[in-house]
């Protein structure tokens, strides 16, 4: 029964974090903030001079992280594990809207 207690305390505590850098292009995006959404819970970070950024939040699984660019706020699906994930994005801009997509 103990077990079962702690594995749904571990649940509960469990943080995701994924890190990396954000192009458009082969120019990295500077002063941009993102915004990391799993279920209820978010947090945020701006990317640095090189473009990179980590972001912590309290959950893990399929979750959404959103750029705020020139006015707009282009949005991704990424998984959260129980170790830090490395993701590369890039902004592409389609019709007039900016697509946050992988690489």
């Amino acid at each position: 029964m103990t077990s079962v207690f702690t594995l749904l305390a571990l649940g509960l505590l469990a943080r995701g974090e994924i890190y990396g850098d954000l192009r458009i292009g082969d120019k990295y995006v500077t002063d941009t903030k993102l915004t990391l959404t799993c279920g209820t819970e978010s947090a945020e970070a701006t990317t640095d001079k090189q473009g990179s950024f980590r972001i912590t939040v309290k959950g893990s699984g399929k979750c959404k992280l959103t750029a705020a660019y020139d006015k707009q706020t282009p949005s991704v699906d990424v998984v959260l594990f129980d170790q830090p994930a490395r993701y590369r994005f890039v902004l592409e801009l389609a019709d007039g809207k900016y697509v946050l997509k992988r690489v």
